[in-house]
């Protein structure tokens, strides 16, 4: 047990040293391109990034999907036209004093 945790010690040691090497490799590299090294951080993988295109996908300036958010019945509340009638409560029975707030 205790030589398996100087094992995994060590791993862990090797790991952060590699890490490190491999930080100021791409640093080294972005400036000899004269890049700024904080402007080029990695971005993130997302489902979003990953996500392929396909043809099937909506766009955002179709104009059928324009028609339907016009038409949609709870447009003028999106829009602000409307407002709605919201109530919140903390009780199961709420108080007359709460329907004037």
């Amino acid at each position: 047990k205790i030589k398996r945790a100087e094992m995994y010690g060590k791993y862990l040691m090797q790991k952060k040293a590699q890490k490190r090497q491999s930080r100021i490799q791409r640093a080294k590299e972005a400036e000899e391109l004269g890049e700024d090294v904080e402007e080029r951080k990695q971005a993130p993988k997302t489902l979003d990034n990953t996500r392929e295109k396909e043809h099937t996908m909506v766009q955002m300036d179709d104009v059928e999907v324009m028609g339907d958010e016009e038409t949609d019945e709870f447009a003028d509340y999106f829009s602000d036209t409307v407002r709605p009638k919201i109530i919140v409560t903390t009780r199961p029975r709420p108080s007359a004093k709460l329907f004037y707030f």
